[in-house]
């Protein structure tokens, strides 16, 4: 009898794991990567200063959601990369060399302090104006973001709102065009 019970049951569960189960996969919730955030508000604040106007709060970028807050593991690389596609816009070259023999479209460090734009060698030399706002910008972009990463070394990771990081970026560069305009005329 024991064994007659045994016996079933050891029918009734490789029956029931033979039998084909239907379980459906949840559907997975796909947003906006914060490093993509992260990059192209860069590009358009630095871009839209190069051209002299702001349209205000963008909504042509890639959101989340309204006032969501973002979040990019990748900061240096997203937004030096971002910085020198929005120059090259304006056919202002830069490049990244953060050792020799490299020269590329982002910065290799993982620390944004140590990022540096400079002329493309292979590009026209930029004059004083060019060179001005390309330092001037990457001030108020490197301020910006820093601001809105985690306290310690060596962090790569940035938290941030993007209207807020937007308005941001944009009255730094906009101070800093208004300080290099009262040195130039000796205010």
């Amino acid at each position: 009898m024991v064994i007659r019970a045994i016996a079933s049951l050891i029918f009734i569960v490789s029956a029931g794991l033979a039998w084909p189960c239907t379980a459906r996969a949840q559907n997975l919730v796909i947003g906006v990567d914060g490093c993509a955030i992260l990059a192209s508000v860069v590009f358009t604040e630095v871009t839209e200063a190069r051209l002299g106007h702001s349209t205000g709060s963008p909504r042509d970028l890639l959101y989340a959601g309204r006032n969501e807050i973002s979040l990019c593991n990748q900061v240096t690389r997203s937004v030096t990369g971002a910085f020198a596609a929005a120059l090259r816009q304006a056919n202002l070259y830069v490049t990244w060399g953060f050792h020799t023999g490299y020269s590329g479209d982002y910065c290799l460090s993982h620390f944004l302090s140590q990022c540096y734009p400079t002329g493309d060698p292979a590009m026209p030399p930029l004059d004083t104006m060019e060179r001005s706002f390309v330092m001037r910008s990457w001030q108020a972009v490197q301020d910006s973001v820093h601001y809105r990463m985690a306290p310690y070394r060596g962090n790569d990771v940035a938290r941030f709102e993007v209207d807020e990081l937007a308005r941001s970026i944009r009255r730094s560069i906009v101070a800093g065009s208004v300080e290099n305009k009262s040195q130039l005329l000796g205010f």
